[in-house]
């Protein structure tokens, strides 16, 4: 988990992981922002502060380098990242597909638009290195597997967060 915590500019990595590693993820945020302000661009309205605050131990510095935008759309995340210019602070793009999976979006829109932010997640990602987390959608589909897959062809790094399966409970006889 620790090599997660290394962003170098000029790459990207894509972590696949359950919503119920959240509270993970927001933890790895809170210790990236110890070493550096961070930008993180929400798309699944995951950020909670509380938590990071938390994992951060309540220190005031942590939180004051983080900045949040949250993007309630596929459009809005396509605007947030064509709207930033390039910065030294590393970038996180929370939940980046979740706007993607909007069905009421027609399907060849939403291609069209992450075409459209993969070059500028590479043009960000340069400056400061870029990290983007993707859970899988709530229902599943053929269509939002082939949005997966595509930014996986883009990253440098592909990590696959999943949860720890559980020891086998002993047999009770009574």
């Amino acid at each position: 988990m620790n090599e997660l915590l290394d962003i170098m500019p000029g790459q990207w990595r894509l972590v696949l992981t359950p919503k119920s590693l959240r509270p993970t993820i927001l933890t790895l945020i809170a210790r990236l922002a110890q070493h550096s302000p961070l930008l993180i661009f929400d798309g699944g309205n995951q950020f909670n502060a509380y938590q990071v605050a938390r994992a951060a131990r309540g220190r005031p510095e942590v939180l004051k380098g983080i900045r949040v935008s949250r993007a309630f759309t596929c459009y809005q995340m396509a605007a947030l990242l064509e709207g930033t210019c390039n910065t030294t602070a590393p970038i996180l793009l929370l939940d980046f597909l979740s706007t993607f999976y909007d069905e009421s979006v027609p399907i060849t829109e939403r291609h069209r638009l992450l075409e459209k932010c993969l070059p500028l997640i590479h043009r960000l990602s340069r400056s400061a290195g870029l990290l983007v987390t993707v859970h899988p959608p709530a229902v599943p589909s053929e269509e939002s597997m082939q949005l997966i897959r595509r930014l996986q062809s883009e990253a440098a790094e592909v990590w696959l967060l999943e949860l720890p399966t559980p020891a086998p409970e002993p047999l009770r006889l009574f």
